[in-house]
């Protein structure tokens, strides 16, 4: 059990921090434009009343999620993860596809045409490596491609991970604002103070919402039992990594 010394600023990767800072419309939309690098600029968008397609609380698999419709009509899916899935990869098609399914008409299907939109599932994955995966790389973009070329075959299905296990650099060599994301991701629950390059207006409103001491006295309490059903999981994943190692040797 760890000791729990109150913090400074909570830890985005619990799932009540996750709410607190993605669940703020403004904080998403700036998150979303940083994430997409200019390829979309976002303005607007809704959160969507879903029934949590991916959510899960089991100890050892914390997941948790938030589904939005951009005001220009793409859906985007982001989800926490805080320990390897079974298949990620293909859970993540799954979801994405169920999003898109929802969207046909039961009927009439012909003068529908297709018109499916684009969707994107954005996953930050926490303490855990991407299966088969590049250790040296923390941000993957994806899509549809030609496997030839490299040419771009439909953008319309995007899946962006962030792999913040992969975050190794300090401060000082933290180079842009996707880099800013991920070291706020990795480092704000043990921070004691707003770091220098953290000053922008769209970071300070990120850590004025994760602020410890400006919780009620409810926050507090539903703030802690996320941190321990995170620790929880990180110690389940621990001995299951021990048990592997034990049976390889």
């Amino acid at each position: 059990m760890k000791n729990h010394v109150q913090p400074v600023f909570i830890d985005p990767t619990t799932d009540e921090g996750f709410k607190r800072l993605f669940g703020d419309k403004v904080n998403l939309i700036n998150f979303l434009n940083i994430i997409f690098r200019g390829r979309k600029i976002i303005t607007d968008l809704t959160y969507r009343d879903t029934e949590r397609i991916g959510a899960t609380e089991e100890i050892g698999k914390v997941i948790f999620d938030l589904v939005v419709q951009l005001s220009t009509g793409e859906e985007i899916i982001i989800e926490m993860q805080t320990s390897i899935q079974t298949n990620l990869k293909q859970r993540m098609l799954y979801y994405a596809s169920k999003v898109i399914s929802d969207t046909a008409p039961k009927g009439n299907r012909k003068s529908w045409g297709y018109a499916i939109p684009e969707v994107y599932t954005i996953v930050l994955m926490d303490g855990f490596h991407m299966p088969g995966g590049d250790r040296s790389t923390y941000f993957h973009d994806t899509c549809l491609c030609n496997r030839d070329s490299g040419k771009i075959f439909y953008e319309g299905l995007g899946f962006i991970y962030l792999e913040i296990i992969n975050f190794v650099k300090s401060e000082a060599e933290v180079e842009d604002e996707l880099d800013k994301v991920f070291f706020m991701l990795k480092n704000m629950p043990t921070l004691k103070t707003l770091p220098r390059i953290m000053k922008s207006a769209v970071f300070q409103r990120f850590f004025q919402l994760a602020s410890y001491a400006k919780l009620t006295k409810e926050e507090r309490t539903m703030y802690d039992i996320s941190l321990k059903r995170k620790w929880d999981a990180e110690a389940v994943r621990m001995y299951q990594e021990g048990q592997e190692s034990s049976c390889n040797c």
